[in-house]
């Protein structure tokens, strides 16, 4: 009994750890759209700085859980958790790279004016919603959270249509420079692929939670 209470104390520690994790990732993303719109040099160095820190964190809760599965060889849904918070680290990881990518483009030029940003925020916007709920849906192993979040990814593909239409219509009526136009492209894959890691997040708590992985259309598979 009192290895197993070990046992779950450091299975609660792993999870805390996650969450720790997906703090930082979300600093990240918040530091990255900030430095995109406003052309914030200073948060754009920050964002990528920080990366290095995210990606030890993550390398370390990935050697954690390996390590739990090594020496305590768990079963059903503790099993379930700890290759869920393996999966989860990954997409946070992934996550954090991308709001690299738009801090980097941040440093080379300012974005596009006018409607396009206005695009461009509102998928990020939708991006960082998808995200926050699966964070907090994560927490506190909030089922219909997480399937809410799965619901939302096609919302953040339509809006990323949007913005490159937009991004190109610009162009080709040379209402924007091609380096801006391919930053905003490039800035607006980034926003659409953090909505579809804040999708695998929610796709991974079902997973924990009921034992069963989901299609993009939130089906069991």
């Amino acid at each position: 009994m009192e290895t197993r209470s070990h046992f779950h104390a450091e299975l609660d520690a792993l999870k805390q750890r996650v969450i720790g994790l997906s703090e930082r990732v979300e600093a990240s993303r918040q530091g990255a759209l900030a430095a995109y719109l406003r052309h914030d040099l200073d948060v754009a160095r920050q964002v990528i700085e920080a990366d290095k820190d995210i990606n030890r964190e993550t390398c370390d809760i990935d050697e954690a859980c390996l390590r739990l599965l090594a020496l305590e060889q768990p079963v059903a849904l503790d099993l379930r958790r700890i290759v869920g918070y393996a999966r989860m680290v990954i997409n946070l990881e992934r996550l954090a790279d991308e709001a690299v990518s738009v801090a980097e483009g941040a440093l080379t030029g300012v974005g596009l004016p006018g409607a396009c940003d206005q695009a461009l925020g509102d998928l990020a916007e939708h991006a960082g919603r998808m995200y926050n709920l699966a964070a907090h849906a994560f927490a506190a192993d909030d089922l219909d959270g997480a399937m809410e979040v799965c619901r939302l990814d096609e919302k953040a593909r339509e809006l990323a249509v949007a913005a490159m239409r937009c991004i190109t219509e610009a162009l080709s009526q040379c209402q924007a420079a091609p380096e801006a136009s391919v930053r905003a492209i490039l800035a607006a894959r980034s926003f659409e692929r953090m909505g579809g890691h804040a999708a695998n997040i929610g796709e991974i708590l079902v997973f924990i939670l009921r034992g069963v992985m989901l299609s993009q259309q939130c089906q069991p598979r």
